[in-house]
């Protein structure tokens, strides 16, 4: 009989081989899309761009987009690079470009069906991707490809990441993300924020689990992000079928699994509890403790107003939100009310989203509850945090934890937090996972 240590070595050897085999299709199209860009052939670059479902908007905007910043930057010269990585089940590639006025960066996403799912053009860097970095405790980690099959028969690419196995069961996290489309890294810009963690806790004997959300899987099919998607369908209902795909695994402590939720997926953690008793602790990194409708006009009003001042375009948008936001709360709310008035989101959404009180279901929870919030955060502020703290300041299964230097990636940065900092190459800071580790193992 084939030994686990090499059922593991065959499983890595076939995951490179077809890994090899998407990184060439890839680079192959970037090539052929410079070319074109080059020769100013840019409907051949259009025609290549996923256009089912939401995919007619998105092509829209970004060719328009794209062609706008070809006209100030000039004749592309010089190809310098192709950089590629995984996205997940997706691919992405980075094409360094010399155009005529100054270095550019082409990213590019392309989807299972090898068309193009997002394209824009960024600052030039010479590592435009996440490199992994090293933490503290065994020296080698490994990261292995597997999947998590839903209760309504979808398969989302996962990876289950882990150190040294052999001389007792690990416990086990389940990786769950925040709102939006999100691969399993949870990648923004250069940072994979639940690959870091990952890491970290893999060489201090923690084994963790994460898997491409629904939303950034099935991006563009219809049938599976329809109207129908509630927050249960979106978030809730994956994370507690992942917790039985972990339980699968041989070196797992069945007893000893935890949930690992950043923003939304922090917002949903106290539900997922409720639901799964199999679940020994949920932790929550930048939990809203307001509902997610109230938080989003006030993240937009922040962003406006980064330059201490908000122009006539954007105090139209802060006034659509608004709107839109009262749409959503109010009680004539109907099933009939098109997306387009409600934020992008089918009412049945929002419904389920205002349904819920993360609070009130926190308090009923007697498992152990670990909430981070870092001070910088300017997504979920320390507001929420601090109403955290003070609901459940009577149960004694709560622990607390801010960081004065972290933003809502929870990396380390200085003065008024903005945007344009998710595009600065960053790391989790150790004392985050060894605060994780040591509330996960109590030490």
């Amino acid at each position: 009989m084939m030994s686990f240590k090499n059922i593991i070595l065959v499983a890595i050897l076939v995951f490179s081989f077809f890994s090899n085999l998407k990184s060439q299709k890839a680079i192959q199209q970037s090539q052929a899309i410079f070319d074109n860009l080059k020769t100013n052939r840019l409907e051949k670059i259009d025609a290549q761009f996923d256009s089912l479902g939401m995919g007619k908007l998105v092509k829209a905007m970004q060719t328009e987009a794209y062609k706008k910043e070809l006209a100030v930057l000039g004749k592309p010269k010089k190809l310098l690079a192709i950089y590629d990585e995984d996205a997940g089940c997706k691919k992405r590639t980075a094409l360094a470009i010399e155009f005529k006025k100054e270095k550019k960066l082409l990213t590019i996403l392309f989807n299972q069906q090898h068309r193009i799912e997002n394209l824009k053009l960024m600052p030039y860097s010479e590592t435009p991707f996440h490199i992994l970095k090293g933490y503290k405790g065994f020296s080698e980690v490994t990261d292995l490809t597997t999947e998590v099959k839903t209760r309504d028969g979808l398969t989302l690419g996962a990876n289950i990441a882990f150190g040294d196995t052999s001389k007792q069961k690990s416990p086990i996290v389940i990786f769950v993300q925040g709102s939006g489309p999100s691969d399993r890294d949870e990648t923004l810009g250069p940072n994979k924020i639940f690959r870091d963690l990952a890491q970290g806790l893999a060489q201090q004997g923690v084994v963790s689990l994460r898997y491409d959300k629904r939303t950034y899987a099935y991006s563009n099919n219809l049938t599976v992000l329809n109207d129908s998607l509630t927050l249960y369908e979106e978030t809730i209902n994956d994370a507690i079928d992942a917790v039985n795909i972990a339980q699968q695994f041989t070196f797992i402590d069945t007893t000893q699994i935890y949930i690992i939720g950043h923003s939304q997926g922090a917002m949903c953690a106290p539900k997922m509890a409720e639901l799964c008793p199999k679940l020994k602790g949920i932790i929550m990194m930048a939990a809203p403790s307001k509902n997610l409708v109230d938080i989003i006009p006030e993240q937009i009003e922040y962003m406006a107003n980064i330059d201490d001042s908000i122009s006539n375009k954007e105090q139209m948008q802060i006034n659509s939100i608004k709107w839109m936001v009262e749409k959503i709360k109010s009680p004539t709310l109907s099933n009939k009310t098109p997306k387009t008035m409600l934020m992008g989101a089918s009412a049945k959404y929002w419904k389920s989203v205002l349904n819920y009180n993360q609070v009130e279901t926190a308090k009923k929870l007697t498992l152990p509850i670990f909430i981070l919030n870092g001070e910088r955060d300017y997504q979920v502020r320390m507001i929420e945090f601090e109403n955290w703290h003070n609901e459940l300041n009577k149960q004694k299964n709560v622990t607390y934890q801010y960081y004065q230097k972290l933003n809502h990636l929870f990396l380390e940065g200085e003065g008024a937090p903005n945007p344009k900092e998710y595009d600065i190459p960053g790391h989790i800071p150790q004392y985050v996972i060894d605060d994780l580790v040591k509330f996960i193992l109590k030490k």
